[in-house]
């Protein structure tokens, strides 16, 4: 409380955060308690904004190389946004809200792309070695294979291929920050255009050696992934890039504490909570 002299000795009522009034001939300014904000949303509206903090980071792992990876989207759309909208309501990962402005990510099992072309499986073996259904004969994978021993391989032995496709492996990286605790994923983005008339480019000038191998015929991925991966299968027509649909082939060892129902509850109460109108709803 103040007084006050001079020329505002007549003041009464409000202005902006204080009151004033008339007490034993003096003008008393009074200022306001603001009362304390209440959350406006529901619980399913803060899930939903939970989730979309974690994709958006996620995203940008990928450094602009996720393009064109859905076919046939709304004009109005680009691949942000197509992405989200495939991934939002699935695989639900719940970041605090520290956690996503410290550019936080863990990757699940979302959907990186949508197209006509034919899909290409992954498994994880017991060593955690991810292994396509791409076939490649007897091929064996060596410092001295070159593209066009690679691309022959994998067309006489996969009649949904031609010469010229793009076969692209997306390899998220998962890891935990050392210092702060906050998760990240790391992608690696690698592409091969197949060319079984190239003049003798050797496979390890265009992915690091032994990135590729095979595993009882198949191609694989030359070591170990914690995380996730992804393979895409693309081609150039006239009217545009086919891409195949891929998800997401998940082992990563923190996802499953992240997908937790206190996990979510810690994350939507970073933002403030929800708020209590909602009779029916139960106290999260």
């Amino acid at each position: 409380m103040a007084i006050l002299t001079g020329i505002n000795t007549c003041l009464r009522g409000s202005v902006g955060q204080y009151t004033f009034q008339q007490l034993n001939g003096q003008t008393v300014a009074k200022q306001k308690i603001a009362p304390k904000a209440k959350p406006s949303r529901t619980w399913a509206q803060m899930v939903r904004r939970v989730m979309w903090a974690n994709l958006v980071n996620l995203y940008r792992s990928f450094h602009g190389t996720l393009h064109p990876s859905f076919e046939n989207k709304d004009r109005r759309k680009n691949d942000f946004n197509e992405f989200m909208s495939a991934n939002i309501d699935s695989n639900g990962v719940a970041l605090t809200s520290q956690q996503a402005r410290m550019g936080g990510s863990v990757v699940a099992g979302y959907q990186v792309t949508r197209g006509s072309m034919p899909s290409v499986d992954v498994v994880f073996g017991d060593d955690q070695v991810p292994v396509t259904d791409i076939a490649m004969g007897g091929i064996t994978i060596g410092a001295s294979t070159t593209l066009r021993t690679f691309s022959q391989a994998l067309l006489e032995n996969n009649p949904d291929w031609e010469d010229g496709d793009q076969l692209t492996l997306f390899v998220a990286r998962q890891s935990v920050d050392a210092l702060t605790s906050v998760p990240r994923v790391t992608m690696e983005a690698k592409e091969l255009t197949l060319d079984q008339n190239d003049d003798g480019t050797l496979l390890g000038d265009l992915v690091e050696a032994n990135y590729l191998t095979t595993v009882n015929g198949k191609l694989a991925l030359g070591g170990t992934v914690n995380g996730a991966i992804a393979v895409v299968h693309s081609r150039r027509t006239q009217s545009g890039t086919k891409v195949s649909t891929q998800f997401f082939v998940v082992n990563n060892p923190i996802l499953s504490q992240y997908q937790s129902e206190s996990a979510l509850k810690a994350a939507v109460d970073s933002y403030g909570g929800v708020k209590e109108d909602e009779f029916l709803t139960p106290n999260n």
